[in-house]
């Protein structure tokens, strides 16, 4: 059964932001076949303004400026991911209206399909790449259903985790304190968009 497709569309930021517009575009042109979708794609518009303004923004390399555009980055791949999870249920595997949407459909497959909650990710692992450079790498092991990877990271007595979403099991973190306790975690994000965590991990930042 035909599914839009998004790891394999996104894995730049210039990609992600032609695959966002053409998403936004042809989902808009042919809302009337998904008159469910319209908070979705109203928050896809908002948030695809807001990277496509933080990528210019980013390109005087100020640090806080890249950070904010890499937030915004995730939450441009989270509005997808949530609004291809409503074209799926409507298309019910047929590619016209997935392209309809402007997602690209995957090809159809007899098994391997995933249903229900993601599983608990097991086995995240924290590293440091080099000590001083300030820089921690998280991996876990991938899963098959999974159509990206939610990391989550945050200093030791912060509320907020600062969230990056990848379509690969493994990412690299940058720009951490110096001396700082931090808790790390990773949810697969399948066809049921509710996380399931994994444990935290936490490490110090030297």
């Amino acid at each position: 059964m035909a599914k839009p497709t998004l790891s394999n569309q996104i894995k730049t930021e210039a990609t992600l932001l032609k695959y966002a517009e053409n998403v936004f575009k042809k989902s808009t042109e042919n809302a009337s076949l998904f008159p469910e979708a319209t908070a979705l794609l109203a928050e896809l518009g908002v948030v695809l303004e807001l990277f496509r303004d933080g990528i210019t923004e980013a390109n005087y390399r100020d640090k806080r400026q890249v950070v904010i555009k890499n937030q915004y980055g995730s939450r441009l791949k989270q509005a997808l991911y949530h609004l291809s999870l409503h074209v799926e249920l409507v298309a019910n595997g047929d590619a016209n209206l997935i392209l309809a949407a402007g997602f690209i459909p995957s090809k159809a497959k007899v098994s391997g399909s995933y249903y229900g909650l993601s599983p608990k990710p097991n086995g995240l692992v924290v590293q440091l790449a080099v000590q001083g450079l300030l820089i921690a790498e998280m991996a876990v092991k991938s899963w098959k259903g999974a159509r990206f990877y939610q990391f989550e990271y945050r200093a030791v007595g912060t509320v907020p985790w600062t969230t990056v979403i990848s379509p690969k099991s493994k990412i690299t973190i940058k720009d951490l304190e110096h001396l700082k306790e931090y808790e790390f975690r990773v949810t697969y994000l399948g066809p049921d968009p509710t996380p399931v965590y994994s444990d935290v991990v936490r490490c110090y930042i030297v």
